[in-house]
């Protein structure tokens, strides 16, 4: 099995970097910190439909009709 090649990750000492250095570092640390959080809440979002597909399809019983409302009122 061929080795995997990975890039080498140095160890950026942030007091040492320029105004420009600290503001790429910066942007980039942010725009993981986003993207982390948009990956989950995409997670939680699909695992939200599959967990409601799967209530929908396991509650369904075709003798029951659809809901229907039977009567409204007005509480005072």
């Amino acid at each position: 099995m061929p080795e995997r090649h990975t890039p080498q990750q140095r160890r950026v000492e942030f007091d040492r970097l320029n105004w420009i250095g600290k503001a790429v570092f910066l942007g980039g640390a942010g725009i993981q910190v986003a993207s982390t959080l948009l990956d989950q809440a995409i997670d939680r979002a699909a695992d939200l439909v599959v967990a409601t597909e799967r209530a929908f399809k396991q509650g369904r019983d075709e003798q029951i009709e659809d809901a229907q409302i039977l009567d409204e009122y007005e509480e005072r």
